[in-house]
C-alpha cells in the first residue's frame, strides 16, 4: 500500500526533476549542452555571469547576473553576445528567457527579444515576461 507523505525539501524537487528529465529524454532527439560565461575580478570573485543551455535548436537562457559595482560597463551585453554566438555555433536558431518587471526587460528588448507571454500579478503584484529572439 502507498502512503502519502509531506516532503517540502529540495531533495524531493531534485529527485522529481531527475525522474521527469529521464522520462522526457526518451521522447526528445536532442541533448542539453550547457553554456556559460563569466567576468571575474583580479581576486577571482564573480562580477557577472550568464548561463543556459542549447537544447536542439533552442538557446534556453537560465541566468544573467551583474554585480552592482559593474553595472553600466557593458558586461551583460558582452556576456549575452558570447552566449548567443556559442549557441548559434551549436545550431540554435531561437533564444528563450524569462525576466521580471523589475529586472532586465528593457535590456533584452534592446537586444532584439520580444515578449511572447506574460504572467500578470506574479507572484502577487509584479509581472513575469517570457521572451524570445531569433538568432
Amino acid at each position: 500500500m502507498y502512503q502519502l507523505q509531506a516532503d517540502h525539501t529540495d531533495a524531493l524537487t531534485s529527485a522529481l526533476r531527475t525522474k521527469i528529465v529521464g522520462f522526457n529524454a526518451q521522447h526528445f532527439d536532442a541533448q542539453r549542452v550547457p553554456l556559460g560565461y563569466k567576468f571575474v575580478d583580479e581576486k577571482g570573485n564573480l562580477i557577472a555571469g550568464v548561463s543556459g543551455y542549447v537544447f536542439g535548436n533552442w538557446l534556453m537562457i537560465s541566468w544573467l547576473w551583474c554585480s552592482d559595482v559593474a553595472r553600466g560597463q557593458g558586461l551583460a551585453d558582452k556576456l549575452l553576445t558570447a552566449l548567443e554566438q556559442s549557441a548559434i555555433e551549436l545550431g540554435a536558431t531561437t533564444a528563450q528567457l524569462d525576466t521580471l518587471d523589475f529586472q532586465a526587460k528593457p535590456f533584452y528588448e534592446k537586444r532584439g527579444y520580444s515578449i511572447k507571454y506574460q504572467l500578470n500579478n506574479y507572484p502577487r503584484s509584479g509581472t513575469r515576461y517570457f521572451m524570445e529572439k531569433s538568432l
